[in-house]
């Protein structure tokens, strides 16, 4: 903890602005400053405990220089160096020197962590609360009759209930499976046991159940699962779960080749430490489980790994476990935190972003727009099918009019293309067009019809994510993630 702790600080707190706030940010950015009332409302209203919300409710009102955006991540980071400390002192302690370091510091390093806890989310502070949970579970599963365990265990899971539900509803659903499968305690023993547990998370969690029941009922009728292939969907968010988790988010085309070069080795060595059978395995393979049920229907694929942090130092442990047992694991470590270091350059240099939609330049746009817009008369055209464009209408000129392009609007857009004015017309659009029949398209094309069309692109793909989108959704994919189009 000496070198960990200081070295994640440096690399988490440098530069907590230089990213805008991405759509689920910006969510928080609205939620917070309301009155605690408002934001229980709110909270249940998107299927989220109010915790986080409450505790960011009052972070904001201390009085220190930087913005709200910077402040929210400055907590996420706080907590993210407690899950540090908690993950060393309940998971780390008693294991062999080496996997200690390891552990560590591929966890301080690893450019997954460095996302998420980073944001103005609940993410970090999950981590924290889940790995004492996991760690009460396991010591009430050695010693099943002990009370204070049992209670400690009841008291943890109603907490991380409090913080979000789909982790504390995993790790509940795993303890209870392994406990209907012991066989050192009759049927009646586990029965009693497990029912009192719940009874006294349920009695600590009293105020929220009704909140829980109605998540409950919302993630039973949602699906977030796409209209074409299934199992093609399983194995892209699969395959994406591990790339994050293995090499991070932010991969350049080099970091990337390399990084598939590991994979195998790396998947080697989860099967190694899988063999290996830590005591607390089972609970946890059947909370990633759990909780991947639960994350198939509710988010898509690219969010896959934020839900399931909590999960990330087990997978790591495993790893290092594995590549213990192994001839040239050490070299394998040593590539893949080299690789790590890599990916937290890249991520500040805003290099091979995956998930590209968390680092939007809305500064360079809003500088182009403004520049190259005569005063009155602009019209700026946003398509909010599959574009969050929040935080640049922040910085737009006021004297531009903005039209956002979705079902409410689309009579008047489509006017407005069809009319001879205004001079200059601006259309930001996902290069993707998620709109019904493909309707921002034609209205792309209405626009170019008597005027002059200048076009940007924002976000470039690299090659390897090129081809990848050629092989998902066939040829004639676009360069850049963000098209900004201009109309004269």
């Amino acid at each position: 903890m000496i070198w960990a702790l200081p070295l994640q600080a440096v690399i988490q707190f440098h530069r907590l602005g230089f990213l805008a706030a991405w759509r689920d940010e910006w969510f928080t950015l609205q939620v917070v400053p309301q009155p605690l009332s408002q934001i229980r409302t709110t909270a249940a209203e998107v299927g989220h405990p109010p915790l986080y919300f409450v505790l960011s409710h009052y972070w904001i009102r201390i009085p220190w220089p930087p913005g709200e955006l910077v402040r929210l991540r400055a907590m996420s980071v706080l907590w993210g160096l407690a899950a540090t400390a908690i993950l060393y002192r309940l998971w780390l302690k008693r294991e062999p020197r080496a996997v200690q370091l390891w552990v560590i510091a591929l966890w301080v390093l690893s450019p997954c962590l460095l996302l998420y806890t980073r944001m103005a989310r609940s993410y970090s502070i999950q981590v924290a609360a889940a790995l004492p949970v996991l760690a009460a579970a396991t010591e009430w599963m050695r010693r099943p009759r002990s009370l204070g365990r049992l209670l400690a265990y009841a008291a943890l899971s109603a907490l991380l209930l409090y913080i979000h539900y789909l982790p504390g509803l995993a790790i509940g659903g795993a303890v209870a499976v392994a406990f209907a499968f012991r066989r050192d305690l009759s049927l009646q023993s586990r029965a009693m046991l497990m029912g009192s547990a719940a009874l006294v998370a349920a009695i600590l969690y009293l105020p929220g159940l009704g909140a829980i029941a109605g998540a409950i009922e919302e993630w039973l009728s949602s699906s977030s699962a796409p209209a074409g292939n299934y199992f093609l969907d399983q194995a892209v968010r699969l395959g994406w779960w591990f790339v994050s988790f293995s090499f991070g988010e932010t991969l350049s085309t080099p970091a990337l080749i390399v990084g598939a070069a590991l994979a195998p080795a790396i998947l080697f060595c989860l099967y190694r430490g899988v063999v290996r059978r830590p005591e607390w395995l089972g609970v946890v393979a059947l909370s990633a489980l759990f909780g991947y049920a639960g994350v198939i229907r509710w988010t898509s694929f690219p969010f896959t790994p934020a839900r399931m942090l909590f999960l990330l130092p087990f997978f790591l442990m495993i790893v290092v476990k594995g590549a213990r047992t192994t001839k040239h694991g050490t070299v394998m470590l040593c590539a893949l935190a080299l690789l790590y270091a890599a990916g937290d350059y890249d991520y500040f240099s805003r290099t091979g972003y995956l998930n590209k939609e968390y680092c939007v330049p809305y500064n360079q746009m809003a500088a182009v727009i403004n520049k190259e817009s005569p005063t009155g008369g602009t019209l700026l055209m946003v398509d909010e099918y599959s574009t969050f464009a929040e935080p640049l209408m922040e910085k737009i000129r006021p004297d531009i009019r903005v039209v956002p392009l979705d079902e409410e609007h689309r009579a008047s857009a489509t006017e407005d293309a069809e009319q001879a004015g205004p001079r200059t017309i601006w259309l930001l659009r996902h290069s993707h067009d998620t709109s019904p029949d493909a309707w921002v398209t034609g209205l792309e094309d209405r626009l170019a019809k008597g005027r002059t069309v200048t076009q940007r692109g924002y976000l470039p793909y690299s090659a390897p994510e090129r081809w990848i989108l050629t092989w998902l959704r066939g040829p004639g994919q676009p360069r850049y993630f963000y098209i900004l189009l201009r109309y004269q």
